[in-house]
C-alpha cells in the first residue's frame, strides 16, 4: 500500500538575515507571538548592523533619540536629544540580552545565496559555514547594505591611508595630517566637524551640496532621565510626540508637497537667506555649499557645526570634479593636484533595492525568478513594501515603497506585525508555501505611485539632486506615502487571502494518482 511522503523538515521554521535593528526586532516579534523556532544569520562578528559598522568620529542619530527606539522597549538612558552611536549600540545589546536573542544568532554566517526549493517547500541558504534550510525567510539587511564602490581612478595607487566611514580605523591618528574627504552626505556631515580641528589641512571634495539645518541638540538633564525611569508613560508620550514630529518632516511634507509647495519653498528660502548666511562667512564658499535643488530632494541633515567648519583656515571646499587619485594625493579636472596623507571615503552605500546587491548574493525564487534580474528589468513593486510575487515564504523588512513613518523602529514594528500574521495564517491552514498574489501587489503598488505623483520629489526641482530616493528607473520607491498609523493598521487588517497558501498533499491517494 502506498505510504504518504513526509513533509521536508527545515533546520529552522524562520531564518532572519541580519542582526541589526531589523533582525533583532523581527526576532523579538516572532518570540512574542510564540514562534521560537528561528535563527538570525549575521555576516559580521557581532550584532548591531549600522551601529556596529559605523563608529567614525561624530557618529550619532540624525533624528531625536526618543523617536529612535521600540515602543515596547523604552530607553530612559539617552544622554542627549540626538544620541551618540555608542548609546544606540548599547541599546541594541541590552535589547538582545533582555529578550534572549543571542541564542538565536549565528555570527560570521553571511548568506551568499537564497534558493527556493519548490519540491521541499523551503529555502536553501548558502553560507560559508554550510547550507541552512528554512521554511520562511525574512530579509533584515537594512536599507543601506554595502558600501558603494568609490569608482575613482587610481585609488589603488594611493600610498597613504584610506579610511572609510564604514569600518573606521581608530588606530590611525589624523592629528597634524593632510586629509581629503570625498563625499558630503550624512556621514561626512558628522565626520568633517569632528576631525577638522586636529588636521593640518582638510580638503572636502563635494559633488552635490546637501541641505543642512540646525540641530536642536542638548544633554538630557538627569532629572528628566530619572522621571523617564519612574514614569514610563511620560517617556512614551514624549516618544509618540517625537516620532510624529519626525514623520511630519520626513513624510507628510514630502507626500503633501503638491498641496502645500510653499512649505518646502519657504524653508529653502529661509535656509538660504538666514541660516547659511549666518553660518558661512565667505560668499563664494556659501554659494557652493548651498543646493540649487529643492529642500527635501535628498535626505536633509542636521548639524550646528558642519557649515561653520568651512570658516576654518585649514579647511577647503573643492567642487572641481576629481580626475584621479595619484600616489600622493588627489588630482582634479582643472589640473591641480593636492597632496594628502589620508583619504576618507564617504561615498555612500548601495540601497537594498540595488540589483548589484543581489548579483553578489543572489535570490532565486519560483519558476526561475531572480531578484537581481527583476529589479533590473522592471519598475520596482511590492505588496505593503514586504512581499514580491515569485518569492514564496519570503519577506523583506524594507522592500520597494517600504519606508514607514519617521524612524526605522516604526518600520520594523509594522513590518514584523505583517510577517507574523502571514506565518500564523500559514500555520493555521497547514500550508508550507505562501506567496503574495500578483493582483493585490499591482493594486497596492499602483496606489503608492499615484500618491507619490504629487510628492515633493516630483514637484520640487529635484533633477540635479543626485538623490538615492530616485532609483535606476527614475521612480522614487523608497518611501511608503501613508502615515505610520495607516501602515500599522494595514499590517493588522490586510486581507490574508491576498496571499496564496499551498499545503502538501501527502495522502496515499495522492501518491497513487502521481504513480
Amino acid at each position: 500500500m502506498p505510504v504518504a511522503m513526509p513533509v521536508a523538515v527545515p533546520d529552522a521554521e524562520v531564518a532572519i538575515i541580519g542582526a541589526g535593528v531589523s533582525g533583532i526586532g523581527m526576532g523579538i516579534a516572532l518570540q512574542r507571538a510564540g514562534i521560537d523556532d528561528f535563527v538570525i544569520l549575521e555576516r559580521a562578528g557581532d550584532i548591531g548592523g549600522t551601529w556596529r559598522d559605523n563608529v567614525y568620529p561624530g557618529i550619532g542619530v540624525d533624528v531625536p533619540a526618543q523617536a529612535y527606539q521600540f515602543s515596547y522597549a523604552l530607553n530612559p538612558r539617552w544622554s542627549r536629544v540626538f544620541a551618540p552611536g555608542s548609546e544606540v549600540k548599547e541599546y541594541l545589546d541590552r535589547l538582545a540580552d533582555r529578550y534572549g536573542m543571542r541564542r538565536h544568532v549565528r555570527l560570521r554566517t553571511e548568506v551568499t545565496e537564497r534558493v527556493w526549493d519548490e519540491s521541499a517547500g523551503l529555502w536553501r541558504l548558502r553560507t560559508p559555514a554550510g547550507e541552512v534550510t528554512a521554511r520562511f525567510v525574512v530579509s533584515a539587511i537594512g536599507a543601506f547594505v554595502d558600501p558603494k564602490p568609490a569608482g575613482i581612478a587610481g585609488l589603488d595607487d594611493f600610498e597613504g591611508t584610506v579610511l572609510r566611514s564604514s569600518g573606521w580605523d581608530h588606530d590611525y591618528d589624523l592629528t597634524g595630517k593632510r586629509v581629503a574627504v570625498i563625499g558630503t552626505g550624512a556621514s561626512a556631515v558628522q565626520i568633517i566637524p569632528e576631525i577638522a580641528p586636529r588636521t593640518a589641512r582638510l580638503d572636502v571634495y563635494q559633488r552635490t551640496p546637501i541641505w543642512v539645518g540646525p540641530k536642536l541638540d542638548a544633554p538630557v538633564p538627569p532629572p528628566v532621565r530619572w522621571l523617564f525611569r519612574r514614569a514610563p508613560r511620560v517617556q512614551d508620550a514624549v516618544r509618540r510626540a517625537a516620532t510624529r514630529g519626525v514623520e511630519k518632516i520626513l513624510v507628510d511634507l514630502v507626500v503633501g508637497n503638491g498641496k502645500a509647495p510653499y512649505v518646502a519653498q519657504g524653508g529653502a528660502r529661509l535656509a538660504r537667506s538666514l541660516w547659511y548666511r549666518t553660518q558661512v562667512k565667505d560668499p563664494d564658499t556659501r554659494r557652493r555649499l548651498t543646493p540649487g535643488y529643492g529642500l527635501g530632494c535628498k535626505r536633509p541633515s542636521v548639524s550646528n557645526t558642519y557649515l561653520r567648519t568651512f570658516n576654518r583656515p585649514n579647511v577647503a571646499l573643492v567642487t572641481d570634479a576629481i580626475d584621479r587619485v595619484t600616489s600622493t594625493g588627489v588630482l582634479t579636472v582643472d589640473g591641480r593636484e593636492r597632496d594628502v596623507d589620508a583619504i576618507i571615503l564617504a561615498t555612500g552605500f548601495r540601497l537594498a533595492s540595488d540589483p548589484e546587491v543581489y548579483r553578489r548574493t543572489p535570490v532565486r525564487g519560483r519558476d526561475g525568478f531572480d531578484l537581481a534580474t527583476f529589479y533590473t528589468e522592471n519598475r520596482l513593486a511590492s505588496y505593503e513594501g514586504i512581499s514580491i510575487p515569485g518569492l514564496p515564504n519570503h519577506f523583506m523588512m524594507f522592500g520597494p515603497y517600504g519606508w514607514v513613518g519617521g524612524t526605522w523602529h516604526q518600520l520594523v514594528e509594522t513590518t514584523s506585525a505583517h510577517v507574523v500574521r502571514v506565518i500564523q495564517e500559514a500555520r493555521r491552514r497547514g500550508a508550507t508555501s505562501v506567496e503574495v498574489r500578483p493582483e493585490p501587489t499591482e493594486r497596492w503598488t499602483h496606489r503608492m505611485r499615484e500618491r507619490l505623483a504629487g510628492s515633493l520629489w516630483a514637484t520640487n526641482g529635484c533633477a540635479t539632486a543626485n538623490s538615492y530616493y530616485f532609483d535606476h528607473h527614475g521612480d522614487t520607491p523608497y518611501l511608503r506615502p501613508t502615515s505610520a498609523a495607516q501602515a500599522a493598521h494595514a499590517a493588522r487588517t490586510f486581507p490574508l487571502d491576498d496571499y496564496a497558501y499551498s499545503a502538501p498533499d501527502t495522502s496515499p491517494a495522492s501518491e497513487e494518482r502521481s504513480a
